[in-house]
């Protein structure tokens, strides 16, 4: 599968979501692709536009007692729309219970406690900026390491598309969270 890496030629990258170009009806026909999310190809492409593209983003991190607020921008425009669009669309993601990297511990930990996380987006001339915090002193960890792997992403490029993330366990005390439905 081929992904469109030049920002010139892909469509709808204003909020991460569009037709993308060349795509087809997707992988489960009809357009739906992954498991009933019409919007997880649009997404996953402009994830890997962005990892092409990490040469031209830069990224700020501070954390704070109940998670972490970042500035990620770019000089290209091109990219910091996609940055933007990206941004939005992982948010209303979580909102959503639509998974990503579902695969990875640290993303199936961050959906697994959405109910616990708020998230707060201003864009930017340049990209956008982001708060992400919680009361819950795990998932504020869980935050932080959010932080560092998004900031790993843009250091490593596309050799970090495969990296896991471990996370440390939950207290013993946590109560099993329902975990997120398709098409919520």
């Amino acid at each position: 599968m081929r992904f469109i890496q030049d920002p010139e030629r892909r469509q709808g990258m204003g909020m991460g979501r569009g037709p993308g170009q060349g795509r087809g009806q997707g992988m489960m026909g009809g357009g739906m692709g992954h498991m009933g999310d019409k919007d997880h190809m649009v997404d996953m492409e402009t994830i890997h536009s962005l990892f092409d593209n990490v040469k031209s983003i830069k990224r700020t991190v501070r954390k704070r007692p109940d998670g972490f607020e970042s500035i990620t921008e770019s000089t290209d425009p091109k990219v910091a729309a996609m940055l933007q669009g990206h941004v939005m669309a992982m948010k209303g993601r979580l909102e959503k219970g639509m998974w990503i990297r579902r695969g990875d511990p640290l993303f199936r930990a961050l959906f697994d406690n959405a109910d616990k996380i708020t998230v707060e987006l201003k864009t930017t001339p340049k990209g956008i900026r982001v708060i992400e915090m919680s009361k819950d002193p795990y998932v504020i960890k869980l935050l932080h390491l959010h932080s560092e792997a998004v900031s790993g992403f843009i250091k490593d490029g596309p050799a970090g598309m495969a990296k896991m993330h471990p996370v440390p366990p939950p207290p013993k005390d946590a109560k099993p969270q329902p975990k997120p439905g398709r098409g919520r």
